[in-house]
């Protein structure tokens, strides 16, 4: 059904993508699999003849017989959304922030059938449930922005299912998902293949969603490195090698003693729509700790995160060192610094990577010279050189793009380092990385790091302390060790069976 023949991706004289030749069958799973700039995006976006701007693709990409590369911008409008779809990889930037996720959601209806508004609206609610979102409270009236990233992600989700599409290519589906959000929709996408016929493609990192499909494909520096069925248990290439390798966390890193609070939060309460997001929560973090935060997508993590910062209207108090202080107090902004969720976001698409990431230092009066020093330094240390600098964010893949807002957040040398999901979008071996570039921070600068997460194996790894929310309350908060050996509340006991399991 579909065949990609010596695909190539240049950009500006450069090869992104070179001689990648893949075929899938109707009905069938595939995974491409690969490390973060590996082209495996790139690859995924050929499949619809989406690319990025300034990206020019060669080679065939054969869809039921028509080859999409030569097919005019009226031949694919008519494919996309109908035959083929895609889920995004960041739901924040393909999201239309000013219109109803309902609209969205039946879009492709209207676009692409001649329906009327109710079977549009029957149609809008049914994938609101399909997807789970119903169950959490999500109506078609409701803004991308007043869901959480997970939801977001099942918004984009349901979208792309809106039509039963003969092909769904799905770019790290799950990146923003707990644990036990992951497996319900991946269970999903696999459903849509096995019910309809419909052929998935899985872009990932994450080895657990590549298990998923019948045949992966490892890509590595834009070319197909190997291609199986059994990439995962008798790896071939070096890259394959490398990313089951990656895999294998070590254990637990090392406790310390701890200092002073230096970040406290009490009665936290935020109201949202007549809703009540997160109600009287409590989290406090001491210098050289590492809090976790976890919880289902939209049990209000993010949101009390945000809301401590100062980033959210709240009721409660908010310490530092034990002095009180308001959303705008200057003593806070100073001694937090966050690295949120959707890098891409986060960043001005104009700017320059160097702008970008020296923006904590605006009216600090340091010359231009001493800036791009501390820029170079920034990036080396979440593995990024110099040449980023005057480079814009489309130019980097997702992982890169989250690297770089690691680097912004460090580059002003907080006291505490919040991070909402700071490894979500990087490959295995860069999330090991990270985790030791965070490990590093808090043994070596005494950093107090706060950081909200899914992946229940980094929680295991880098945390000392673990807070559970629950439909916007705290539900449980212990020692790492004992919340994985004696977890009371059920949303924890099913995270943590969930991520003993694997998706």
């Amino acid at each position: 059904m579909l065949s990609l023949e010596g695909l190539r991706a240049t950009s500006g004289g450069r090869t992104l993508v070179e001689d990648v030749t893949l075929h899938l069958e109707a009905g069938e799973r595939l995974a491409i699999l690969g490390a973060s700039g590996s082209g495996k995006s790139l690859t995924a976006r050929a499949m619809l003849a989406l690319p990025p701007p300034g990206v020019r693709y060669g080679g065939a990409v054969r869809f039921q017989g028509r080859d999409l590369l030569a097919a005019s911008e009226r031949e694919m409008a008519r494919l996309r959304g109908a035959a083929i779809a895609m889920v995004f990889q960041e739901p924040a930037t393909a999201l239309n922030p000013v219109q109803h996720i309902g609209t969205q959601i039946a879009e492709p209806m209207r676009l692409h059938t001649d329906w009327s508004a109710a079977a549009r609206r029957s149609a809008v609610i049914d994938l609101l449930e399909r997807t789970e979102l119903a169950a959490a409270g999500v109506t078609p009236q409701r803004y991308p922005h007043e869901l959480s990233g997970g939801q977001r992600q099942r918004v984009a989700i349901a979208i792309a299912l809106a039509l039963s599409p003969r092909l769904v290519v799905a770019d790290e589906p799950t990146s923003a998902l707990d644990a036990v959000t992951a497996a319900r929709v991946l269970s999903l996408l696999a459903d849509l293949t096995a019910s309809e016929g419909a052929a998935l493609v899985l872009i990932t990192h994450d080895l657990a969603v590549a298990r998923r499909a019948e045949r992966i494909a490892v890509m590595a520096e834009g070319r197909v490195a190997e291609e199986g069925r059994t990439v995962l248990t008798a790896p071939r290439s070096t890259a394959a090698r490398a990313l089951v390798a990656a895999r294998r966390w070590a254990g637990p890193l090392s406790q310390r003693r701890v200092g002073d609070v230096v970040l406290e939060a009490r009665g936290m309460t935020v109201r949202r729509g007549g809703r009540t997001v997160v109600d009287d929560a409590t989290l406090s973090v001491r210098r050289g700790e590492r809090l976790a935060v976890v919880g289902g997508s939209g049990s209000g993590k993010t949101t009390l995160v945000r809301a401590v910062l100062g980033l959210l209207p709240h009721a409660g108090t908010v310490r530092v060192r034990g002095n009180a202080v308001g959303p705008g107090d200057a003593t806070l902004r100073r001694t937090a610094s966050m690295v949120f969720q959707d890098p891409s976001t986060s960043f001005n698409p104009r700017h320059s990577i160097l702008r970008i990431v020296t923006e904590p230092l605006h009216g600090s009066r340091l010359p231009d010279n001493e800036r791009r020093c501390r820029a170079i330094e920034a990036l080396a240390r979440v593995g990024l050189d110099a040449e980023a600098l005057p480079r814009r964010p489309h130019a980097f893949s997702g992982g890169q793009r989250q690297r770089i807002a690691i680097a912004r957040a460090l580059i002003a040398g907080p006291a505490v380092l919040v991070a909402d999901e700071p490894v979500s979008a990087l490959d295995a071996a860069l999330r090991a990385q990270v985790v030791d570039l965070f490990d590093r921070l808090v043994r070596e600068d005494g950093l107090a790091l706060v950081f909200i997460a899914h992946d229940l194996a980094l929680v295991r790894r880098l945390a000392d302390r673990i807070l559970v929310m629950h439909d916007g309350r705290v539900v449980e908060e212990e020692a790492v060790g004992a919340i994985f050996e004696a977890p009371r509340h059920p949303t924890t006991k099913a995270l943590v069976e969930e991520a003993c399991d694997g998706p």
